[in-house]
């Protein structure tokens, strides 16, 4: 019978959910401003407003109608585009007067629960000011900035101090209560979300944020208000990915005063069509076992007929006077027409090409900078015509269309040039350079990269020097020049530490770090790697501590010193837990799972590459699933548990078909061909082995080529059908021959030489024993050398007794 998973009605007293006595922390979103007598606008309102105002009269529908458009994905791109300094959100300082939601978290935080908000809004802070007297509102903390999370990572200590804190997770204009000026928080969670991002994932939460969010929600119940059915709000992965919440209760809102409490049971199946709440809620407590119950009902009623008597009984509502203000505010469509009203097309079409390109809606953004050009060309706007031909070339890029790419950043170039655009001349060089770089074209990519190099050198734009220098570096690392990698990377440190970019720095110490550890310098690679984390443990980097844990691991490992690497690891995994990062600490028990491989530990790392493969399956992210089958396939293979392995591998085989992913099909399919040799099936491996040769010659991987062909060859001599065995032979020499890889030269011409053993041929038998010693003794591989010369004693000796 079919597990099944469903909302059953929740028939115990509400007391029994909301115990007075329990602990919690709400995460409240922006429905909770909209009820009187706040009146702040929906996000969807706000969103309306600016793109009618911002975006291409004829794309504003287009832009509405994607499922992934984000109040806070639209903030960050006017930020860029249209309005550095947000003025809309100014509109949020005329809104005073708080609601029932606002005051009841606001009695919540004095009464020792926390609060986190993702609005921009500073309502609960105004209740905070009229429900505390005026002598305690020093002991009101925003978190806000960086520093703030950070300094304020643990909410229970700011509690035991008698501070009443209010987490605003995505930033704010201002803190009104010390009057500070808090804008670059907003360019902090809004700018610094390009990496680690999904599809549609407007936001990430940074790393530094995540302690934080973690000691704010570890074993407590989390109470979600004010978001809707289809918010994809930012800290959802969070709280899916990380086992520490008891227990999570989400209220619905609905413009019905009916109490529907519905609570799910833990146990899987299909979550096909089920509203996203349900989905989300469903994920949580099938994964981590935490109870999950979601109300529908009106939540401002639902505060103040059910919530306020349990938490607040001695607490009057008829006292807030909470319509005694009668302020008009005017709405925020009219309110920002002012600001935005003159916006000129070529900004409105940059908007749009941003939006959609971030939500990768490419034909939509190659739409826009097509439609953008031809208005660029007819007014002559030179310096928006080079943006959208980059803007054209980063799509063909991305659609691997590399030659129309390069011509259009080589037209943008050229604009640039007639221009003196110094800054945009350097990044459409480093545009080119990128695709050389693809292509393999390393003197082309230097060249450019170069030229980018001393632009940014010429117009003092360090951060530029910095970048280039690294591009260029990493070109040299490519190429095994890891001398000069390493001088230009150490250049670039030079720079970071001039500027005192302490990001900057840890990236570029890793990366010479990385190169000690290529040349097996495996001292002053521990010293770079450990300086870098130091930094990165200041900056609450937990993404770079990751990292940098994994390269002293690594380092350990390499040395031979595989408790400590056992050690490392493990902080990995920690670390990874802790930012909620499922695919982190995947690849972090893979790690785990490689070190027990190399100790010989075969049924541990199998553990290890079971429970990375089962995290990828949450997640869904195909190649890595590759990976871990691949890993799981290798154990077995070496446990003779062929049939295992080869179920492992076939399915790694599917994926990687479906992916197009041309080089791990060829090298899964080379695998199964070695069980198939080794199970006896010859003509199966045959076949694999020969549709791998297609795939690795259409790929130009010549080394694994000529590995098949070695394959096919002793496969031919395991069926005794030796003219066939050598022509595999000399066709795998042949490519060594060519590609120079000597010790592939030395295995073939050994197989050669066995082969004419095999078929009588003693005197061809024996030039190449000797042509394949001479090889061996080269590369001082004696062990080989000392064989090849007792068969060719044999072989003498059988031409003597003829």
């Amino acid at each position: 019978m079919e597990d099944k998973i469903e909302f059953k009605e929740f028939d115990e007293n509400i007391t029994s959910i909301f115990s007075p006595k329990s602990s919690y922390t709400f995460l409240v979103g922006a429905g909770v401003s909209m009820d009187k007598p706040s009146n702040v606008p929906s996000a969807i309102e706000i969103v309306r407003s600016l793109l009618e105002l911002s975006a291409p009269p004829e794309e504003v529908a287009n832009l509405l109608a994607l499922d992934k458009l984000r109040f806070e994905l639209v903030v960050e791109k006017i930020k860029i585009e249209i309005d550095e300094d947000l003025r809309f959100l100014d509109y949020l300082e005329l809104i005073t007067e708080p609601n029932l939601i606002h005051y009841f978290l606001a009695n919540s935080i004095i009464r020792g629960n926390y609060v986190i908000t993702t609005n921009f809004d500073y309502l609960i802070e105004h209740a905070l000011m009229r429900t505390l007297e005026k002598k305690w509102h020093e002991d009101i903390i925003p978190i806000i900035t960086k520093e703030d999370f950070i300094f304020y990572q643990e909410p229970k200590r700011l509690i035991d101090n008698n501070k009443y804190s209010i987490y605003k997770i995505h930033g704010s204009k201002r803190n009104i209560v010390t009057n500070k000026d808090t804008s670059d928080s907003l360019i902090t969670t809004i700018s610094a979300l390009g990496k680690e991002r999904e599809e549609g994932e407007t936001f990430a939460i940074e790393p530094y944020k995540k302690p934080a969010i973690y000691n704010l929600m570890k074993q407590r119940t989390l109470v979600v208000m004010g978001y809707s059915g289809n918010d994809d709000f930012d800290i959802g992965p969070t709280l899916k990915e990380l086992p520490f919440l008891r227990r999570i209760i989400w209220v619905e809102h609905s413009t019905q005063h009916k109490l529907e409490i519905k609570k799910l049971k833990s146990y899987k199946n299909s979550k096909k069509d089920l509203p996203y709440i349900e989905k989300f809620l469903m994920d949580i407590s099938s994964t981590e076992e935490i109870d999950a119950i979601l109300i529908k009902t009106h939540t401002g009623n639902f505060i103040e007929t059910v919530l306020w008597p349990i938490f607040l009984p001695h607490v009057s509502i008829s006292e807030l006077n909470l319509f005694s203000s009668e302020m008009h505010i005017p709405l925020f469509s009219e309110w920002i027409k002012p600001l935005y009203e003159n916006i000129n097309l070529i900004q409105k079409y940059k908007l749009a090409t941003q939006l959609f390109y971030f939500l990768k809606q490419l034909e939509s953004t190659k739409r826009c900078s097509e439609n953008s050009l031809a208005l660029a060309n007819e007014i002559n706007d030179l310096p928006a015509k080079s943006y959208f031909l980059n803007f054209i070339g980063l799509i063909n890029q991305i659609s691997g269309n590399y030659n129309k790419a390069i011509t259009h950043y080589k037209e943008a170039l050229q604009i640039d040039e007639n221009l003196n655009d110094f800054a945009s001349k350097a990044a459409a060089l480093n545009n080119i350079g990128g695709i050389y770089l693809t292509w393999g074209n390393y003197d082309e990519a230097l060249d450019n990269y170069n030229k980018a190099l001393e632009i940014a050198k010429e117009i003092g734009d360090f951060l530029g020097k910095v970048i280039n220098l690294n591009n260029i570096g990493r070109v040299h690392e490519i190429r095994g020049d890891l001398n000069q990698a390493l001088e230009k990377y150490k250049e670039s440190l030079k720079i970071v530490q001039e500027i005192g970019d302490l990001s900057q720095k840890a990236a570029i110490l890793n990366n010479i770090g990385m190169i000690h550890s290529t040349k097996q310098e495996y001292e002053p690679a521990l010293e770079q790697f450990t300086e870098a984390l130091k930094i990165a443990e200041l900056l609450g980097d937990l993404y770079g501590k990751i990292i940098l844990e994994n390269n002293i691991g690594r380092i350990y490992h390499e040395t031979g010193k595989f408790d400590d690497a056992l050690n490392q690891y493990n902080k990995t995994v920690s670390i990874a837990e802790q930012l909620g990062d499922l695919s982190k600490k995947a690849g972090c028990l893979n790690n785990i799972g490689s070190l027990y491989l190399a100790r010989g530990n075969l049924d541990s790392a199998l553990e290890k590459y079971q429970e990375a493969l089962h995290l990828e399956e949450r997640l869904g992210d195909p190649l890595m699933k590759v990976i871990y089958l691949n890993n799981i396939g290798t154990i077995y293979n070496t446990q003779a548990k062929y049939d295992l392995a080869a179920e492992s591998y076939v399915e790694a085989l599917s994926i990687a078909e479906n992916l197009g992913d041309l080089s791990k099909k060829a090298m899964l399919i080379t695998k199964i061909g070695a069980i198939n040799m080794i199970q006896g099936d010859h003509w199966a491996a045959l076949d694999k082995y020969e549709e791998a040769i297609l795939i690795f010659g259409e790929l130009e991987e010549f080394s694994n080529k000529a590995a098949s062909f070695s394959n096919i060859g002793k496969i031919y001599e395991k069926i005794e059908n030796y003219s066939k065995a050598l022509k595999a032979y000399q066709e795998a020499f042949q490519i060594d021959d060519d590609t120079e890889d000597l010790m592939g030269k030395a295995s073939d011409l050994y197989n050669i030489g066995r082969t004419y053993e095999l078929l009588n041929e003693y005197r061809k038998s024996i030039i190449s024993f000797e042509d394949s010693l001479v090889i061996f003794t080269q590369l001082e591989q004696n062990q080989y050398a000392e064989v090849i010369k007792q068969n060719i004693n044999n072989l003498r000796k059988k031409m003597k007794s003829f």
